[in-house]
């Protein structure tokens, strides 16, 4: 079964929408994480209990983004194989097996 160049430009596409959300969140979590920490060491110093609280559940929100990024990881992964996936398989099988890796990624 040959995959036609329309969908290998699609998968393309998302791909690359993909890999600007994952950049996003990483600057994301990573500013979140710089002013956590920032806060945190800035509430030990001045012996700040108020500051030190907000500063642990400032990192504590890191647990969103990365998890965002796991996922999209993964479906990252799962839309590079579908092409060399499909390419070898015979059509009936091929469009189950697609069925079943897109229901994993929506």
């Amino acid at each position: 079964m040959n995959i036609s160049p329309e969908i290998n430009t699609r998968i393309d596409d998302v791909l690359k929408k993909n890999r600007i959300h994952e950049v996003a969140i990483f600057i994301m979590a990573t500013a979140i994480f710089i002013l956590g920490m920032s806060a945190l060491i800035y509430g030990i110093i001045s012996n700040e209990v108020l500051i030190v609280a907000p500063a642990t559940l400032i990192n504590a929100a890191l647990y969103w983004p990365i998890s965002q990024i796991k996922k999209m990881r993964k479906e990252n992964i799962t839309l590079a194989a579908i092409p060399s996936l499909i390419s070898t398989l015979p059509p009936e099988e091929a469009a189950r097996e697609l069925v079943k890796l897109l229901a994993k990624i929506t």
